[in-house]
């Protein structure tokens, strides 16, 4: 774990414009590896001048750091083009997740994101999706949360119609999160969440994340910036009472400890088991072993991912909340739709059901026991 220690050190370096006293033992193709696997290898880059004496990785660091400033800039410039031509088409737009979260940053390309992600109401979608296209985005895939777009393999949009499904017990309280927003810099049809529901969302979007795949350094980072930036200014009544009613209490205080180990004043001399687990990276095993101990056993959480709950099938198809005997049917039409589906392909599919069946007893009760010690419940 020395290359981990090492990268956490460089971070908090770099984030705060400090110098640091360089290991010159380091392996630095393991550091390497680790940094791009979290998606923060662009904080490297001082460190690279200074110090790395590989030119292989130093070269790879200075292409990721360029890649990531043109990445940024781009992003940006398309943010705008997209906020300026829904502004004018009288679409109210929410932006959430990395576009506000950049902001916690002393730059904002050092936040490095997947995609850039939009709220639209769902009248609004046919009107919308002709500006994304006349901008030159193109239609990449059709999921029932949210439509997204790319441009020049470069740039993704995630056009949402929610932002948390159906079965989580949040789902109706961010979905329907328009009246508690503000107004998001000079725009009169562009909004952002108000600071407790930017924070809350984040938690929430952080459990799902971690029984999806886990998490990884930036989102800890993510947490830290946040939390030091704004922790003067959170109303703590709402931000406490919604943490409980959403099942996130414990999991954001731990996911904070943490944080602040990592990032605070302290140096980090030693990892725990949950913290190790962390650092080890997203993967679909993690999702897979944690759900079959979730759904009791491989066959029902097979059943299940074929044959979803009613509570999670009746916001796909809203028709089950006046019809629920037409379960069977959407059933089958969402399996129909999976074949022909770019985002869930029957390969994919097949590569579930293969890792399914190779689930172990003992990494099922390990992810468990992570998720406890997180903190991490089922949210009915």
């Amino acid at each position: 774990m020395n290359e981990a220690k090492e990268l956490l050190r460089i971070i908090k370096n770099f984030i705060e414009d400090a110098n640091c006293e360089i290991n010159e033992n380091m392996d630095e193709k393991a550091l390497y590896h680790l940094a791009k696997m979290h998606k923060v290898s662009n904080f490297l880059i001082c460190w690279a001048e200074k110090s790395c004496q590989s030119e292989e990785i130093k070269s790879k660091i200075q292409q990721d750091f360029n890649h990531q400033i043109i990445k940024d800039t781009n992003e940006n410039i398309e943010l705008e083009h997209i906020l300026n031509n829904f502004e004018e088409a009288g679409i109210d737009t929410l932006v959430v997740k990395g576009v506000t979260m950049k902001e916690v940053y002393p730059q904002d390309y050092m936040r490095q994101m997947c995609d850039m992600d939009l709220m639209i109401h769902q009248k609004d979608f046919k009107k919308a999706s002709k500006i994304m296209k006349h901008l030159g985005f193109e239609e990449f895939y059709d999921h029932e949360k949210h439509l997204v777009f790319s441009k020049n393999s470069l740039i993704l949009v995630e056009m949402h119609r929610k932002l948390i499904p159906g079965g989580d017990v949040s789902h109706e309280y961010f979905n329907a999160i328009w009246p508690l927003c503000i107004p998001y810099k000079n725009y009169d049809k562009v909004f952002r969440m108000n600071l407790e529901d930017t924070y809350l969302f984040c938690m929430i979007h952080l459990i799902r994340h971690f029984k999806y795949a886990g998490i990884e350094i930036r989102d800890v980072l993510d947490v830290y910036l946040f939390w030091e930036k704004y922790k003067n200014d959170f109303c703590f009544e709402k931000l406490n009472r919604k943490l409980e009613e959403f099942g996130a209490k414990r999991f954001e205080e731990n996911i904070r400890k943490i944080a602040y180990k990592w990032f605070g004043d302290t140096q980090v001399n030693d990892f725990d088991e949950v913290e190790a687990f962390i650092l080890k990276g997203a993967s679909i095993e993690n999702n897979v072993h944690y759900a079959v101990g979730e759904k009791k056993g491989k066959v029902n959480y097979l059943f299940r991912l074929l044959f979803p709950e009613f509570k999670v099938m009746k916001e796909k198809y809203p028709v089950l909340k006046k019809m629920p005997i037409l379960l069977p049917v959407t059933w089958g039409a969402r399996l129909l739709k999976d074949v022909f589906s770019q985002e869930t392909t029957v390969k994919a599919r097949m590569k579930q059901i293969k890792l399914i069946q190779e689930v172990k007893q003992e990494d099922v009760e390990e992810i468990q026991d992570i998720y406890e010690k997180l903190g991490i419940v089922e949210r009915k």
